[in-house]
């Protein structure tokens, strides 16, 4: 009787582990299913817009992990400020801890307030200036060349400058310690960690070190972002390209008459012929015919005025004007001068940093089993930075990258705000930052 009873209990907690088991492996199937038909779907969609995953399981974009990333961002602005500051103010970087993280502070730094003009690496603006200050000379040289034969032509002006593994089957004859292996199995717990793509580009990290600059008291110039005096009327007593340009269309009219009445002077017609060529490469224009057809055409973008009672000049659209007027509103931030287009010897803006946001992005991690599961978010960045003198010569460099930290997915919400920030655990530090320039 005592046999047949625990024989009976034997079998009941058989037949209760192989329920549970078969319970287990049909929810494992269930969920394989399922997420073979979401894994499916992705690749669908994926295939649809013409995007590649980044592996099985990858995610393309997450928010929260993109969250963390700007976390990490602001840790290395916080970096790249500090540095820059103390280079500039001639002292070294030093660090005041908080409840909030160690925050930078510049003490004792030069009597003048520092400078700095903020661009991305890859901008265009530089481009912008060297025209500008080609065609800048340029004009200088046609007017030096047009002085022995208009010399009262007026002379420029200077005005003020303004990103459940699979279940192995059991069965219950012989296979009881198999079924309890596969349950506990089951109950164990998985990682799956899949990468997540950031989105931080260059303008993000500008605005987070010129944000800093400012905090330690730096003048911040972002020309990419706001070209100075773009909503300014035109004032060729303060451009400098517009004064050497009215000075250039004063010497051309004086030139024009001048070659009108000497056609022999071949020089002279040679200048003239210089001043023209060089007005149309200014607008982006084609060659007027050799030959006039009757009425002038007009190009969908305007005309100029005729040279000397010749045809009127057919404009484009890709005229460098644009170009040029742009960097010419920096020209006049800087203070050239009008006169000679050239940046004064101790200028008040004698300082360019260049910015990069290199990499971005973060994962996110699913930590269960069969019982339940957690969701974590990661996310870090990547920058680079160098600081120029404005005659070419490099001052500071280095590399910041910071990890925003892992958060719950149910507790991101107060997680993302539980942060302390330790800029002076950046490597541009523990590794020496930038050298400390020998005050005069």
């Amino acid at each position: 009787m005592l046999s047949f009873n625990v024989f009976s209990r034997r079998n009941r907690w058989l037949y209760s582990a192989c329920s549970l088991s078969a319970v287990l492996v049909c929810s494992a199937a269930s969920c394989g299913s399922a997420r073979a038909q979401a894994a499916s779907a992705k690749g669908g969609n994926a295939g649809s817009t013409g995007q590649a995953q980044s592996g099985a399981g990858a995610l393309g974009f997450s928010i929260e992990s993109e969250m963390l990333t700007y976390r990490a961002l602001e840790s290395n602005s916080e970096a790249v400020a500090c540095d820059i500051a103390a280079y500039l103010d001639g002292v070294p970087a030093t660090f005041t801890s908080s409840s909030g993280g160690s925050t930078c502070s510049i003490k004792g730094g030069a009597s003048g307030k520092p400078s700095v003009i903020l661009l991305p690496f890859d901008t265009g603006l530089v481009d912008g200036f060297q025209l500008w200050r080609a065609d800048m000379e340029i004009m200088h040289q046609l007017r030096q060349r047009a002085a022995p034969y208009c010399p009262t032509t007026p002379q420029i002006q200077v005005g003020a400058r303004g990103s459940l593994d699979s279940l192995v089957g059991s069965t219950p004859v012989g296979g009881a310690v198999g079924v309890v292996q596969g349950i506990f199995g089951m109950l164990a717990s998985q990682a799956e960690t899949s990468p997540v793509g950031g989105t931080i580009q260059d303008q993000a990290f500008m605005n987070g070190v010129a944000r800093q600059l400012r905090v330690l008291d730096v003048s911040v110039l972002m020309p990419t972002a706001y070209r100075p005096y773009s909503l300014n009327g035109l004032d060729e007593s303060k451009s400098p390209f517009l004064a050497s340009l009215v000075a250039f269309l004063a010497s051309r009219d004086c030139v024009a008459a001048a070659a009108k009445k000497n056609s022999a002077d071949a020089k002279l017609q040679g200048i003239s012929a210089e001043m023209n060529t060089f007005l149309m490469t200014l607008n982006g224009s084609t060659p007027p015919s050799s030959k006039p057809t009757g009425a002038p055409v007009t190009g969908t973008e305007g005309t100029v005025p005729p040279v000397s009672g010749g045809e009127p000049i057919q404009t484009s659209s890709s005229s460098p004007l644009l170009a040029i007027l742009s960097a010419d509103g920096l020209a006049q931030k800087l203070g050239v001068d009008p006169s000679s287009g050239k940046l004064p010897d101790r200028g008040a803006w004698p300082h360019i940093l260049f910015l990069k946001a290199l990499e971005s992005g973060g994962s996110m991690t699913k930590n269960g089993n069969i019982l339940g599961s957690k969701i974590w978010y990661s996310g870090g960045s990547v920058g680079t930075y160098a600081l120029f003198t404005t005659d070419g010569e490099l001052e500071c460099s280095g590399n910041v990258f910071d990890f925003g930290g892992s958060v719950q997915a149910n507790k991101f919400r107060e997680g993302l705000r539980n942060y302390t920030p330790d800029p002076a655990s950046q490597f541009v530090y523990l590794r020496g930052s930038c050298k400390v320039p020998v005050k005069p």
